[in-house]
């Protein structure tokens, strides 16, 4: 009975027809010689792209780490000023400093007024 079937498949063309396995060619020298060379190739330009993608990376890490440190020196000096620039504020609302500068400046003294407040129970 299969046999009947596989013989009527055959006559109606239905089934695959057989394929030969095709070998692979091997490769001549001049084309492995080729492939190896672009092989190459492609292996320098990605080695080259590499090294300065780390090499403009790392200078951009430098540049950054010095505007950084220039930075924190000139928040020091700021600092270092405005503490002596507060200093000399408060030094300069002292009386007795104040009445030297109006005496060098030829101001008067002020005199102290006393006044005096009664207060009746009327």
């Amino acid at each position: 009975m299969a046999n009947l079937f596989t013989s009527i498949f055959k006559l109606t063309k239905l089934a695959k027809p057989k394929r030969k396995k095709s070998r692979k060619k091997r490769l001549t020298k001049k084309q492995n010689e080729k492939r190896e060379n672009i092989k190459w190739t492609i292996m320098f330009i990605m080695t080259v792209g590499t090294i300065s993608l780390y090499l403009a990376a790392f200078i951009e890490i430098d540049k950054t780490q010095a505007n950084i440190d220039f930075n924190r020196k000139t928040l020091a000096q700021l600092n270092e000023d405005l503490t002596l620039k507060i200093n000399s504020v408060e030094k300069m609302k002292r009386a007795d400093i104040i009445s030297k500068k109006a005496k060098k400046i030829g101001l008067i003294a002020s005199k102290p007024e006393t006044l005096i407040v009664k207060i009746t129970n009327d």
